[in-house]
C-alpha cells in the first residue's frame, strides 16, 4: 500500500502549500448553503470502501457532518493462491478464516482552514468524526479434496487444523456462510484533511487523506495463527463528489 501513502503525502503537501499561499478572506465567502452531501470511494492501507456524507452548515466556515461508510478489510499477511492443476478453480487466500467488513456511522465537525476565492481555487478543511462501528465477519468456505471418498470435492468451512494447502482445490461460492455471520460492535474515530477544488459553488469535488482508529468490544482476526485484535488503525485517501443545496 505504498502508493496510498505517497498519494496522502502529496495531498498533505499540496494542502499545506495552498493554505500558505491563499488567505482566508471572509468577504469572499459569498452565498452560504445550508446542506451538503457527497459520496466517494476510499483506498485504505487495509482495504477499500465506500463513503456517503451529509453536512449541515453552522456558519460559512464550520459544518456538522454525518458520515456513513462501508469498508472491505484485509489482513496484510494475505497471499492469493491458484490451483495450477485446474484453471477452472477459483483462487483462494490460504489461511484466511473470514472476510471482514466494517460499517461505520460517524458524527462530528468540519472546519475550514482556508476558503476558496470567488474565482475558484481550493478549499482546505479539517474534520474530526466519532461514532459507532460494526465489524462483520463472514466465514470462508473452500472446496477441498475428500481423500476418504475417492478424491471427491467437498465444500467445507475453512479450518486451519485440518485443511492444509495440499488438499485445497479452490474457493467456494461467496454466498456460502451468510447464515453464519458474526458481529463485532465497537467505536471509531476519523481525523482527516479534505481538499475541495473546482469553481462551481453548487458542486463539490474533493480529495481527502486521514487516519481511522477502530476499537471493538469483541476481538477479531482474519487470518489463522494470528493474534485476535481489539483495535486497528488504517490510513486512507478518498475521492469524493457531491453538491450543496438549501432544500430542507
Amino acid at each position: 500500500m505504498k502508493i496510498i501513502q505517497h498519494i496522502i503525502f502529496v495531498t498533505l503537501l499540496f494542502a499545506f502549500t495552498i493554505s500558505n499561499a491563499q488567505e482566508l478572506e471572509k468577504s469572499e465567502v459569498g452565498f452560504i448553503y445550508k446542506r451538503e452531501k457527497s459520496m466517494g470511494i476510499a483506498l485504505n492501507t487495509d482495504g477499500w470502501g465506500f463513503d456517503y456524507r451529509i453536512g449541515f452548515f453552522k456558519t460559512g466556515y464550520k459544518k456538522r457532518t454525518l458520515d456513513f461508510s462501508f469498508s472491505f478489510i484485509r489482513d496484510p499477511k494475505e497471499v492469493r493462491y491458484y490451483n495450477t492443476q485446474d484453471q477452472s478453480s477459483k483462487s483462494f487466500v490460504y489461511g484466511k478464516e473470514q472476510n471482514f467488513y466494517s460499517l461505520r456511522v460517524l458524527y462530528g465537525m468540519q472546519k475550514d482552514l482556508s476558503n476558496k476565492p470567488y474565482w475558484g481555487g481550493v478549499d482546505i478543511r479539517w474534520l474530526n468524526l466519532f461514532g459507532f462501528n460494526l465489524g462483520i465477519g463472514k466465514p470462508i468456505y473452500l472446496y477441498v479434496v475428500d481423500q476418504g471418498n475417492d478424491g471427491v470435492l467437498a465444500l467445507e468451512r475453512y479450518d486451519a487444523s485440518k485443511h492444509d494447502l495440499s488438499i485445497i482445490y479452490g474457493r467456494g461460492p461467496f454466498t456460502k456462510g451468510f447464515n453464519e455471520l458474526e458481529v463485532f460492535p465497537g467505536i471509531s474515530f476519523k481525523t482527516a484533511l479534505n481538499v475541495e477544488y473546482g469553481a462551481i459553488p453548487e458542486k463539490t469535488r474533493s480529495i481527502e487523506a486521514g487516519v481511522i482508529f477502530n476499537g471493538y468490544l469483541r476481538p477479531y482476526r482474519i487470518m489463522a495463527y494470528t493474534e485476535h485484535r481489539y483495535f486497528d488503525m488504517s490510513v486512507y485517501v478518498s475521492f469524493n463528489f457531491g453538491s450543496r443545496f438549501n432544500r430542507k
